[in-house]
């Protein structure tokens, strides 16, 4: 019986089964490849664009507020005057206490070391305010006395008033000897009684405010301030029912503002990523009454203006920082530098990031290598976009000569 062969398979050999390998693994190369390009181009794409409106948003909140500096205290006879305060805290009376502060539009602190600086923006809330009451009876700088004015149109109960006259200096200390003294009430009541339509009370009670709401009086002390101010020389400025001081700072690579007069300090975040935050003072320094302040885009120049990191003479008075110098002052320039969330992969060749070789600048300063070396060990894996702008102080430009 004839025997029958097994019949021959058919398959690949081990050379085309090694030439199938390396046409694979080429193939997977090059799709790796192409991932890992496509991937940092995305990272790169959606972190600046991140970064972008981010940093567009919170320029835009801070230039609205900055705007706003100085309404209802754009007056010589408020402006860098030493106000006198007392936070009454009538549902606590062990932490009430008397306060001081100084009435500036826009105060700039700046970094040490090249830290990030800070801007305390402060403005009335008053929708009625025009010019500033005066006072038409001498107020003795009691509780129970009230202020009698040429015209309580636009105040209510619960407004902010500062007294302010250049008749009243500060008392005798070295340190304020000349210095403007102010002093600050809260309206409880415009006083209904008969020939009283021009009065107003300031007592430490609780008051009916203009929502019907009865609450506690909060800068009011009881049995004054005891600062006497002189009839028709001192001014009364009504800065509204919720004043505005706002603190806009870098904390935790986050720039946060801060509102100091609401009763609740927690920081509020505007941008995150931020790792530097600078801001300049813009004045007009030209000679005489100026009614249209003009602020020239350069450093600042002694009878010209400009830009500068601290208050200057602008007024060519010979002393710095007294009113007639913050009364010159026109602008803010700030600059905000944003880092992109994620960082870039290091050179797989070398292990090292050259994403951002040179530290980020703008155009009156920079960081230096030491500050971001100091910041971040690997900063240069990072990529970095600078926002500045000049923000005009409207109310500033609004006011009358000076």
């Amino acid at each position: 019986m004839p025997s029958t062969l097994p019949r021959r398979q058919g398959g690949l050999s081990l050379i085309e089964l090694m030439i199938a390998v390396l046409i694979g693994l080429i193939v997977i190369l090059v799709v790796t490849q192409f991932a890992l390009t496509f991937e940092a181009q995305k990272r790169a794409t959606v972190g600046t664009a991140g970064a972008m409106d981010e940093g567009a948003v919170g320029l835009h909140a801070l230039r609205r507020s900055v705007q706003s500096a100085g309404y209802g205290m754009a007056d010589p006879d408020l402006i860098a005057c030493l106000v006198q305060a007392h936070e009454a805290n009538p549902d606590n009376p062990i932490t009430a206490a008397d306060f001081t502060f100084t009435i500036y539009p826009v105060l700039i602190t700046q970094g040490v070391g090249g830290a990030p600086d800070s801007i305390t923006v402060s403005y009335s809330s008053s929708p009625l305010l025009a010019t500033a009451a005066t006072l038409i009876q001498n107020f003795p700088g009691d509780e129970t006395t009230n202020l009698k004015l040429n015209n309580r149109y636009g105040f209510n109960a619960g407004d902010v008033v500062i007294l302010a006259s250049p008749a009243v200096l500060a008392p005798s200390p070295p340190a304020l000897a000349g210095t403007r003294q102010c002093s600050m009430y809260q309206v409880t009541q415009l006083d209904p009684g008969v020939g009283k339509s021009d009065e107003v009370k300031h007592e430490i009670i609780r008051y009916i405010n203009v929502a019907g709401v009865q609450v506690p009086s909060r800068f009011n002390k009881a049995g004054g301030l005891g600062i006497a101010y002189p009839a028709n020389t001192t001014k009364v400025f009504n800065i509204g029912g919720n004043p505005v001081s706002s603190l806009f700072f870098v904390q935790n690579n986050q720039l946060v503002f801060q509102d100091q007069l609401s009763g609740n300090p927690a920081p509020i975040v505007l941008l995150d990523n931020v790792i530097a935050f600078h801001a300049q003072y813009g004045f007009d320094a030209r000679p005489g009454p100026q009614t249209t302040l003009q602020v020239p885009s350069q450093n600042f120049v002694i009878g010209q203006g400009g830009f500068s990191d601290t208050v200057m003479d602008a007024d060519s008075s010979g002393g710095v920082g007294n009113t007639g110098d913050w009364m010159r002052l026109g602008a803010v320039r700030v600059a905000i530098v944003v880092r992109n969330k994620y960082p870039e992969k290091p050179d797989p060749a070398t292990g090292v990031c050259n994403t951002t070789d040179n530290p980020p600048a703008w155009d009156w300063g920079n960081l230096t290598t030491a500050i971001m070396d100091a910041q971040l060990a690997d900063w240069r894996c990072y990529r970095y976009r600078t926002f500045e702008t000049v923000i005009p102080l409207r109310n500033m430009f609004w006011k009358a000569a000076s």
